[in-house]
C-alpha cells in the first residue's frame, strides 16, 4: 500500500475566467470536485510522474489511457464550440507530439524543453496566481 500524503492547494481566482471555471467545478452536481480535477491532471500529468517508476510497457499503457481521456475533451469542446471540422487536425497534432515527447522525457533536459514547449501553448503561463502570494 502506497504511503499517505497530505496535498493542499488554495486559489482564490481574480481573472473573471477563472472564477466562472472554479465555480463551474464547484457546483458541479455531475462529478464531485476531487474527482474531476483528479481526472483533468492524471489526463495530462500521471504519465510524466511514472515514467522513471515503471516498465516502458506500463508507461505506454498509462500514456494511452490518458491520450484516450484528453481526445474525449478534445472531442467534447469542439462540439461545445460547433468546431467539429477541426477535431481531425488537433486530434492528429496531439497523436503525433504523445509518442515522441514520451521518447524525450525519460532524460532531464528533454523533459525540460517539454514542459517550456508546454507552457508556450498555453500561452507563458497566462493565468493568475497572485492568490497564492500568502499560501506558502
Amino acid at each position: 500500500m502506497s504511503p499517505q500524503i497530505d496535498f493542499r492547494w488554495r486559489y482564490q481566482p481574480r481573472k473573471k475566467s477563472d472564477v466562472q471555471l472554479m465555480k463551474y467545478i464547484q457546483d458541479n452536481r455531475i462529478m464531485g470536485k476531487t474527482e474531476m480535477l483528479l481526472l483533468a491532471v492524471r489526463s495530462f500529468w500521471l504519465p510524466h510522474s511514472l515514467a522513471a517508476d515503471c516498465t516502458s510497457q506500463q508507461l505506454r499503457s498509462i500514456a494511452m489511457d490518458a491520450v484516450q481521456v484528453l481526445r474525449k475533451q478534445t472531442k467534447d469542446i469542439l462540439e461545445l464550440a460547433g468546431l467539429e471540422d477541426a477535431s481531425y487536425s488537433v486530434q492528429t497534432r496531439v497523436t503525433e507530439a504523445i509518442p515522441t515527447q514520451i521518447k524525450q522525457n525519460t532524460v532531464n533536459s528533454s523533459s525540460t524543453s517539454f514542459l517550456n514547449e508546454l507552457r508556450t501553448q498555453v500561452g507563458e503561463n497566462a493565468y493568475d496566481d497572485t492568490g497564492l502570494n500568502n499560501f506558502l
